[in-house]
């Protein structure tokens, strides 16, 4: 049975990940900022013996302690990060306040290498590190010319992830930036062409199948190489 960590589970993707990783046998801990939603909820009364729910904000100083208490030395196969935030909706650097941008990048890109980082020590062998990115962190690609800040905030991410696999002691460690596709959550809208389901089903084949293969790459929900 894999042991599972999930950041962000309570809607959105981070829901549709975790009901994918209990339907397929594993035990999942998920990660929530706040009370859980209803699906949830009824997901933990469905699958009370492999379904333990962490209340801890990732943006919190004692988020990484916290977790690491409520995990009790538990081995993880696989950790998910996919807490995110969209950051001011005028998306404008020159309107942005010093507030809304340190907000914006403690969220997406500094709170989950931290968690990511410390729980280092207890990801198995074969474990896998995956990061919920965008393709608009691509610098090469340059699609976030709507969500500049949001855009930027996911490329100092991937930044991160390729700056930390080139450290000495990462050479056997799995990370993954993952561009879940264009997805109908609460951040994608209503409009958006894909289904939590088929992005979901999507990523957790691309991770299976990067397992054992150390490195740091940037992929689609379909295993497609995108540029840095």
């Amino acid at each position: 049975m894999h042991n599972i960590l999930i950041t962000g589970a309570s809607r959105g993707l981070g829901l549709g990940l975790t009901r994918a990783y209990l339907a397929r046998g594993a035990r999942v801990y998920a990660v929530i900022r706040r009370e859980p939603s209803d699906e949830l909820l009824a997901l933990s009364q469905g699958h009370a013996a492999r379904l333990r729910l962490i209340l801890c904000d990732l943006d919190d100083d004692q988020a990484t302690a916290h977790i690491g208490e409520a995990l009790q030395g538990t081995r993880l196969d696989r950790a998910l990060f996919n807490a995110g935030i969209y950051g001011p909706a005028h998306q404008d650097p020159c309107q942005v306040s010093r507030e809304e941008i340190a907000q914006l990048f403690l969220s997406n890109t500094i709170a989950p290498v931290r968690l990511a980082q410390t729980l280092l020590p207890s990801i198995g062998e074969d474990g896998i590190l995956a990061f919920i990115s965008s393709q608009m962190a691509s610098v090469e690609l340059a699609r976030a010319q709507d969500m500049p800040l949001y855009g930027a905030s996911k490329a100092a991410l991937n930044s991160l992830l390729r700056s930390w696999s080139e450290v000495p002691d990462m050479s056997q460690v799995t990370l993954l930036a993952l561009h879940p596709g264009w997805v109908r959550t609460e951040l994608g809208g209503a409009d958006a062409p894909l289904s939590v389901e088929d992005s979901v089903s999507g990523m957790i084949a691309v991770i299976e199948a990067e397992a054992g293969q150390p490195g740091c790459r940037f992929l689609d929900y379909q295993g497609q190489v995108l540029p840095w």
